[in-house]
């Protein structure tokens, strides 16, 4: 997802970015299976973020 210097570097933004890609598109697999609602997705990732 992000692009590669001559060192091999990737910076922060572009890690993030693709964490946030990979992880929504996760999410939305596992709704679209009917593993987990949205409803619970939301519930989780709520008590979550009071963690942090």
């Amino acid at each position: 997802m992000g692009t590669v210097d001559e060192q091999g570097v990737v910076t922060m933004q572009e890690l993030l970015v693709s964490s946030l890609a990979t992880a929504d598109a996760q999410t939305k697999l596992l709704i679209e299976k009917g593993l987990i609602t949205e409803a619970e997705f939301m519930e989780k990732l709520s008590a979550d973020k009071a963690v942090y």
